[in-house]
């Protein structure tokens, strides 16, 4: 007999929704986010089918996520994107990415980028969606504000000037010394808020917010899916 697994959204989870920054930038904390959370987890074994990606920054493994789960996310919460994220005239949303990641690079491979918060497009019209689908000891999320620019976004306006900035500070306080995950505020980022990790919790926001996984390499950054930090990460486009 085959047993089907459940990829839908929970009909009725807890919302908690917060400003933070000089920006009054929105994040919607959603616990209880899946109806059977369990049955992601299920759905990725042992983690077999997770890939590095040479084309991104992410420290660790991904893959697809459920197209049934993704779409789920733009039709349930389409309401709570024109609400919360003020995308009042939105007609529709659209799945840019949605996957499994699991994070399991060790500290001292690390590359500069991936040792400081980073944001995943200048565009207005994107949020992140991450769902954490792992013990609270493997760590949330956090935001950040860069200190000498003050930019707690990174606009197209931005992004010039920003990218100037950050390879100088970079260099001068020479990070590939010291390879290490981003964490509380350091003398180049300023910690603004940490969402903590939760089973199935999922945190949204725009998607050009300097922010940072919370990634504990005491933990031993396992790459099995069912004991280390695996979460999925999507990309939404309001249109």
């Amino acid at each position: 007999m085959i047993t089907m697994l459940d990829f839908t959204l929970n009909n009725h989870p807890k919302l908690t929704k917060l400003l933070i920054g000089e920006e009054s930038l929105p994040l919607l904390i959603i616990d209880s986010f899946a109806h059977k959370p369990d049955d992601l987890v299920s759905h990725v074994g042992d983690g077999s089918s997770f890939k590095a990606d040479r084309n991104n920054f992410y420290p660790g493994k991904r893959s697809a996520a459920p197209q049934a789960y993704s779409e789920e996310i733009c039709k349930k919460y389409l309401p709570l994107f024109k609400s919360h994220f003020g995308f009042d005239k939105a007609q529709r949303a659209k799945t840019l990415m949605s996957a499994f990641a699991i994070s399991d690079r060790a500290p001292e491979h690390l590359k500069p980028i991936q040792m400081l918060p980073h944001f995943d497009t200048t565009n207005m019209n994107q949020l992140a969606v991450v769902h954490y689908l792992c013990k609270p000891e493997h760590g949330g999320t956090s935001f950040y504000r860069h200190r000498s620019s003050a930019f707690e976004t990174i606009t197209q306006e931005r992004l010039a000037s920003y990218g100037h900035q950050l390879k100088k500070e970079a260099i001068a306080h020479q990070l590939h010394e010291n390879p290490c995950y981003m964490g509380e505020s350091n003398t180049m980022f300023e910690r603004l808020h940490s969402v903590d990790a939760c089973m199935n919790r999922a945190v949204i926001y725009p998607s050009r917010m300097l922010h940072s996984g919370n990634i504990n390499p005491l933990l031993g950054l396992s790459s099995d899916p069912r004991v280390g930090r695996l979460t999925i990460g999507s990309l939404i486009l309001i249109e």
